[in-house]
């Protein structure tokens, strides 16, 4: 199944990034190796993600809402509110960082050490990588608001994993997403959830280049090169610049 954008209030409400534009992911090695030995990207439950602000419904007062339908819009977050816990767990994510360089903050977040790589893909690509996934994912901007201000989530679970705190808006996140229907949610409650799956992805069609780690060991380079001939990806590796000297540094 392609990524789709169903046309139903709660979608046509979220933005959608223009194809054109080039996404990022920052991944140490192993996680690298994984995609590749999985052919895949690994979505991660909402509730892994290691902030708890993820998905969380704030006990905003009535006044904070606006408009004709507020008490409706109040109601709908007061019980979104009280199911946030097990919706949470229902929901799986990819993130991507929207940008039309590599970023150098991003490189220092994500990436502990010298051996880490940023993929570079745009929207279309992607998009294309994910033609014959078996889910019906989704790909939104992540929008950056205090809930607690100015309610936004209107009783849509999705509104609310799409939506983080304005200090993490350095970040232009991008995600995929996946959300566990009645049914599966059921089924999967009579067992343990697992914490994130691999989904289906054409890592070739998804690889524009792959940028190495800027401060990283002059053997790294080489080795990312050999695991993705191992594996049979063709995309280029190009060494970071951010480190370098300029041109004319004696």
């Amino acid at each position: 199944m392609p990524v789709e954008s169903p046309a139903t209030l709660e979608h046509r409400s979220l933005t959608q990034p223009a194809l054109s534009d080039p996404l990022w992911r920052y991944m140490d090695f192993t996680k690298f190796t994984a995609m590749l030995v999985n052919r895949g990207l690994y979505m991660s439950r909402l509730d892994r993600l290691g902030d708890a602000h993820e998905g969380w419904i704030p006990d905003t007062p009535r006044s904070k809402y606006c408009g004709i339908i507020q008490d409706e819009l109040f109601t709908r977050d007061q019980q979104l509110r009280k199911n946030a816990a097990k919706l949470r767990k229902a929901v799986y994510v990819n993130c991507w960082h929207a940008n039309d360089e590599e970023s150098y903050a991003m490189w220092k977040l994500y990436i502990r050490g010298d051996n880490g790589v940023a993929i570079r893909t745009t929207c279309s690509r992607l998009r294309a990588a994910l033609e014959r996934t078996d889910k019906n994912l989704s790909l939104y901007c992540v929008m950056y608001a205090d809930q607690a201000k100015r309610p936004t989530h209107s009783g849509s679970m999705l509104r609310a994993c799409m939506t983080k705190r304005p200090a993490f808006a350095y970040e232009k996140e991008v995600r995929l997403v996946w959300q566990r229907d009645t049914a599966d949610g059921q089924r999967a409650s009579r067992k343990r959830q697992v914490d994130g799956f691999y989904v289906q992805c054409d890592i070739d069609q998804l690889l524009d280049k792959v940028n190495v780690a800027p401060t990283c060991n002059p053997w790294f380079t080489p080795i990312v090169k050999d695991i993705l001939q191992r594996y049979r990806v063709k995309t280029e590796v190009f060494q970071s610049a951010l480190d370098l000297p300029p041109p004319d540094h004696d």
